[in-house]
């Protein structure tokens, strides 16, 4: 999981019990092995409370069985799937651990020649990792510094996907005007989005006339361009060898990517005034 940090330990002793999860969306597999050898083969449990309080039973189960002092819980990470269960088990005395997926890998192709995922194999595998002293002590942030790094991951979600709607609408407008990506490199900027918020085919811009597009383009560019720009525009738009069957579906499109794109903008401002804020708290 990405909200956590790692460093590498050894935790295994005479007297731990080391159990171990291979984690799913629905249902996990779980498995404990004494150190004398003595195991519990792999058993599957649901992500729910009843499933969580069953797993944990038959940890203490074999846990006083044995006559055991320690117990160790290691899994593989697996995204937002795992974390149910891993704030579940930090809150009972045990040491949670994670295992590094390509020595998991590794070891299967030791084991049974094959790195495939088997439900009943992975548990145990990731039982003899944790033996061999390959095992990831783990900690996870609490208040302010929790709220942090979920912030940080969803300002990166929010970038990727503004990328993505970015790419789709260069795509989009080239269709209807090809021309326009000659004039404004990156439809990424204050220009080159108001232009296609109000005026996005050729025709729009021909009709908006040379005056009224230089006037337009000096003022949204906080005068950075003007007439030359606004020329070269008015050149492409009169030249121009864009589509215009099925037109309005795409210029539908278009307006909706754009209203997608302010919304997201606007996310990851607030995304940022809480991290901020956050960041106050820490330091």
């Amino acid at each position: 999981m990405k909200n956590i940090e790692t460093k590498k330990v050894r935790v295994i002793n005479k007297e731990t019990l080391i159990v171990t999860v291979d984690i799913s969306k629905v249902t996990n597999v779980g498995y404990c092995r004494c150190p004398n050898g003595i195991e519990v083969k792999p058993f599957s449990f649901m992500n729910n409370t009843q499933g969580f309080n069953t797993f944990w039973c038959r940890i203490v189960k074999t846990k006083n069985a044995n006559n055991l002092k320690d117990v160790v819980v290691g899994y593989e990470p697996t995204g937002p799937y795992g974390e149910p269960l891993t704030h579940f088990i930090r809150k009972k005395k045990v040491k949670l651990i994670q295992i590094n997926p390509m020595h998991t890998k590794r070891v299967k192709e030791l084991d049974g020649n094959s790195p495939n995922k088997t439900d009943q194999k992975d548990p145990k595998v990731i039982a003899d990792i944790i033996e061999l002293g390959h095992a990831l002590a783990i900690v996870q942030p609490e208040g302010s510094a929790a709220e942090l790094r979920r912030l940080t991951h969803a300002r990166e979600r929010a970038m990727r996907r503004r990328t993505a709607i970015f790419n789709q609408l260069q795509d989009l407008v080239f269709v209807i005007f090809p021309e326009f990506s000659q004039v404004f490199k990156d439809v990424k900027t204050r220009s080159a989005r108001f232009l296609l918020e109000n005026c996005p085919t050729p025709e729009d811009i021909i009709k908006y006339k040379l005056k009224n597009l230089t006037i337009t383009l000096r003022k949204v560019s906080r005068g950075q361009l003007g007439e030359e720009r606004a020329r070269e525009l008015y050149a492409a738009a009169k030249s121009s060898v864009g589509v215009r069957e099925g037109r309005q579906s795409i210029l539908f499109e278009i307006k909706e990517i754009l209203s997608i794109i302010e919304t997201t903008e606007s996310f990851v401002t607030e995304i940022e005034k809480e991290m901020s804020h956050h960041l106050e708290k820490i330091s």
